[in-house]
């Protein structure tokens, strides 16, 4: 009857581990958004302005979409 506990102690860890995890990801993703927006080399979430620097400044514009699940 040992294994059982043990599976389920394991597998409960695991949950955990993992949720964490998630979160530490979401809390990086964002801080990358602050430092992104700081730097003021990229702009983020105005496709608008975007197009107007590109054609203003004559470069390519890359846009990225990113899902966060």
């Amino acid at each position: 009857m040992k294994k059982p506990s043990i599976v389920f102690a394991g597998l409960l860890f695991l949950g955990v581990a993992s949720l964490t995890a998630a979160e530490d990801r979401k809390e990086r993703v964002l801080n990358d958004r602050k430092d992104v927006e700081a730097s003021g080399n990229w702009i983020y979430n105005d496709l608008p302005r975007g197009f107007a620097e590109a054609t203003r400044t004559g470069k390519p514009l890359l846009v990225v979409i990113r899902c966060i699940p």
